[in-house]
């Protein structure tokens, strides 16, 4: 049913519960690889005893990203990474993922690309330019979202790179065998926390799609309107860095992301604003452009003393907004802002929060046509920067995520009606649902046998694969019994648990444990935290340290299983 054809109609959803062509390829071409890799651990079998073992990395931002990058190293060390037949990532793994697939050979060289990229970590630089281009292009679009600013500004910063290229190109570093198959993720927003059949997307340099429903699209095509199960518009394509952003968005509680990117929308503001109004003051339209501007200053900076509880702050913005407005005492803002103050004391968080969209909103209408009034070249770049500083903070305030184009709307074959029905899609970060990726590479047809799961999340080490066997039980998949005794053990844990169930067993790997930072589990936590933006070079190598070890002490273990399930009967 699918097509690879570019035109209009002939583009289609792949209905099936198959693997893509793509995958079916690229590890058949692996599994020569994965023969020679356990040839060399003493292990020899023919093509169909060839096991497929998966590793996954989970979220955890830059500190799952440095840690999936040693895990790796030390796999390779020790001829384990060659018998590896899928890797998954969730969150910060995936920004470690997606930038190895860049180097076709990328298993050969992964000490030298883990030096790299955490010189660039520590060495590189963001590009502003390029960051304001690409987010003022995405705004453009009418699924324009928070993931748009957050991946050109945020986590392009915290990566020091912003890589423009797009997942496919990567089909080349998947299909010559010589690197694990890989799988990234997100989860619906709408249905996260029911984890119904329509909540999983994954994503490979393939595919996008919905295992559960046995509906994908080409890769290519991800974004473009499809009605109908066809392709009806192509849409410009996305690159990885908003994937990256579409992937790990969840780095901390929603209150400290709000923060962050209010902080980074005020510091765009103010930085900017000298720059486009400078020596412009006496034409008309840009004082009243200059005077929006500072209007919406005092409301981002409302909305700051909302998540801090400033009452103080809060009164001095809302004097300084009403002396700001009283020259339009009759418009839709001022009004607005009256009937807010007056109820904003006994008002909860959400109801401020609605209070400053619709200021927010009556100050559009009051100015809109005057923004339309710089509609022409030079001044367009003025429209563009008021339209990205005023649609960004409509995101903030309905906490609009990874807004896409729904490839299943109205699709006769998609079987799951809350999905179908939605013109568009909000996708997050996986990690808000269960912070490994399980769903994806327990699919059936992936026959996976041996799972390494590198743990790399804050706070309880046995989280993520106590959802992992939850959501495997209300769903039908068979999934190995976790030890409620291990589980006594999440404030001390050991570097290493093995779980086994029929026809899968699961090595679960806790970053932070009693061997290799032994009574300084805490220490590390706290050094470590998820929201951490910048790292030295000493943070770096005390925590690929960390991460080393737990492949080091551990590789017999890892060997010994692998032989285990060479001698289990195989899944027809």
């Amino acid at each position: 049913m699918a097509s690879n054809a570019t035109g209009k109609g002939e583009v289609k959803v792949r209905i099936s519960k198959a693997l893509s062509e793509g995958e079916k390829a690229a590890t058949a071409a692996r599994k020569e690889e994965v023969k020679k890799g356990l040839g060399k651990l003493g292990i020899p079998c023919n093509e169909d005893q060839i096991p497929n073992i998966a590793v996954l990395g989970s979220g955890g931002a830059v500190r799952a990203m440095i840690a999936l990058y040693g895990t790796l190293a030390e796999l390779k060390k020790y001829n384990l990474l060659d018998c590896v037949m899928y890797l998954g990532g969730v969150s910060g793994s995936t920004w470690c993922i997606s930038a190895l697939y860049k180097h076709e050979d990328w298993a050969e060289k992964i000490e030298a690309l883990e030096k790299s990229q955490c010189e660039t970590l520590v060495k590189g630089q963001w590009e502003f330019q390029k960051a304001m281009k690409a987010v003022i292009g995405a705004a453009e679009d009418e699924c324009y979202s928070l993931t748009d600013f957050w991946s050109y500004f945020l986590v392009h910063k915290l990566l020091n790179e912003l890589d423009e290229s797009e997942l496919p190109v990567h089909r080349g570093a998947c299909e010559n065998g010589k690197n694990p198959y890989p799988i990234y993720n997100a989860v619906d927003k709408e249905t996260y926390e029911q984890q119904h059949a329509g909540t999983w997307f994954e994503f490979t340099p393939h595919e996008a799609g919905v295992p559960g429903l046995g509906a994908y699209v080409d890769m290519k095509h991800f974004g473009s309107i499809f009605e109908n199960g066809q392709l009806t518009e192509e849409k410009k394509k996305r690159d990885i860095c908003y994937l990256q952003g579409l992937w790990g968005s969840a780095l901390a509680s929603e209150r400290e992301i709000k923060k962050e990117i209010l902080g980074a929308l005020l510091d765009l503001l103010k930085k900017d604003k000298e720059a486009y109004f400078k020596a412009r003051e006496l034409n008309p339209e840009y004082q009243a452009l200059s005077f929006l501007c500072k209007a919406y200053e005092y409301i981002l900076e409302l909305q700051l003393s909302i998540l801090d509880a400033s009452a103080a702050a809060a009164t001095g913005f809302f004097d300084l907004l009403e002396n700001l407005l009283k020259v339009h005492s009759t418009s839709k803002s001022y009004k607005a802002l009256k009937e807010m103050r007056q109820s904003w004391t006994t008002a909860d968080e959400k109801a401020k929060e609605e209070a400053c969209l619709k200021l927010w909103e009556a100050l559009h209408d009051d100015f809109g046509g005057v923004i339309k009034v710089i509609s022409i070249s030079p001044f367009q770049a003025i429209k563009n920067w008021i339209m990205l500083i005023h649609k960004t903070n409509v995101c903030i305030l309905k906490w609009t995520w990874g807004s896409t184009d729904n490839f299943f709307h109205n699709d006769p074959d998609v079987k799951v009606p809350e999905l179908k029905g939605k013109d568009v899609v909000s996708l997050i970060d996986a990690g808000l649902a269960i912070n490994t990726a399980y769903p994806l590479i327990l699919y059936p047809e992936r026959n996976v046998k041996l799972i390494l799961s590198f743990d790399f999340s804050s706070g309880d080490p046995f989280e993520t694969i106590t959802k992992a066997a939850e959501y495997c039980k209300v769903n039908g998949i068979k999934f190995p019994k976790i030890d409620e005794k291990d589980q006594q053990e999440k404030d001390n844990p050991l570097d290493c648990y093995i779980f086994k169930g029929e026809g899968l067993t699961i090595m679960h790997f806790p970053l932070f444990n009693r061997v290799n930072c032994p009574g300084k589990i805490d220490e590390y936590a706290s050094t470590f935290k998820t929201f951490k933006l910048k790292y030295s070079d000493e943070e770096i190598e005390k925590l690929l340290t960390a991460a080393k070890m737990n492949v080091a002490n551990n590789h017999q273990k890892i060997l010994g299983e692998i032989k285990d399930i060479m001698g289990s009967p195989q899944r027809p």
